[in-house]
């Protein structure tokens, strides 16, 4: 991966060009990519990259279950895994994972899918289980994504002027993730996405633009979580509709919503 150093584009951080002049897909071209974890030591550094958000920062699993310090479950043998960069450094400090039924297996490959069962609910009845997949371990570590944005800042660079532009640029990380699910999906033919979510998670999205319908009642996962579900055509119009920037990066400017 091209690192893009400061010195190569100074003019991108200068007083003369402020950031948020930036159009938000360029700015997040410039600082972030998430690509697919497809080697055996990517995939080992998402599985770290939830070890330190799942277990360190939000303590939603318990570090002596999980040894050599990395979050693994019975769900990741197929599942896509995409990791968050930072391309100033190169630094990860983000991950994914798409969970598909498509492998040969059973349809119980998606944790969902027995989730709501408990409930007596069939997702079957909301979503089409084969063009289905489930998004989960959406993580972004707060601890790296502070030392990078200090060291940003060391360098001397002007903080967005508004308080609305500081909410636009925080967002690219998400973004950026966003991007991955939305190309992985339509790789695997995914006509809707599934996911189990904090509702803290899905009021950040429907801020954004994003959003998802509940299954059910909430349920206890890993502390109380929402069943929900999406057409993903349909995420992305209601994107488009309310936060047209945001839609330009999560599609990369349309090409992955034709």
């Amino acid at each position: 991966m091209n690192q893009i150093k400061l010195q190569e584009r100074p003019e991108l951080f200068s007083e003369e060009a402020p950031q948020e002049e930036l159009d938000l897909l360029a700015r997040h071209d410039l600082f972030f990519e998430t690509r697919a974890a497809n080697t055996p030591a990517l995939i080992i550094t998402a599985h770290a990259l939830r070890f330190q958000v799942y277990c360190l920062e939000r303590k939603f699993e318990k570090t002596e279950e999980h040894a050599g310090g990395i979050e693994v479950d019975a769900y990741d043998t197929h599942s896509a895994h995409g990791l968050l960069f930072y391309r100033l450094t190169g630094e990860a400090l983000g991950t994914v994972r798409i969970i598909s039924p498509n492998n040969g297996s059973t349809q119980d490959n998606l944790p969902m899918i027995n989730i709501l069962r408990d409930s007596n609910i069939d997702l079957a009845g909301y979503l089409p289980i084969e063009r289905t997949v489930e998004v989960s371990r959406f993580a972004i570590s707060k601890e790296l994504r502070r030392r990078l944005t200090d060291r940003y800042n060391s360098t001397g660079n002007a903080a967005p002027r508004s308080r609305v532009e500081r909410e636009r640029q925080g967002n690219l990380a998400c973004l950026s993730l966003f991007q991955f699910i939305v190309r992985q999906s339509l790789a695997l033919g995914a006509t809707h996405w599934a996911a189990v979510m904090e509702v803290k998670l899905l009021r950040m999205f429907a801020s954004m633009g994003i959003h998802f319908q509940p299954i059910g009642p909430m349920v206890l996962h890993h502390g109380l979580r929402q069943p929900s579900f999406g057409s993903i055509s349909e995420v992305l119009q209601s994107i488009k509709r309310e936060h047209y920037d945001y839609w330009s990066v999560i599609t990369n400017a349309g090409e992955l919503a034709e």
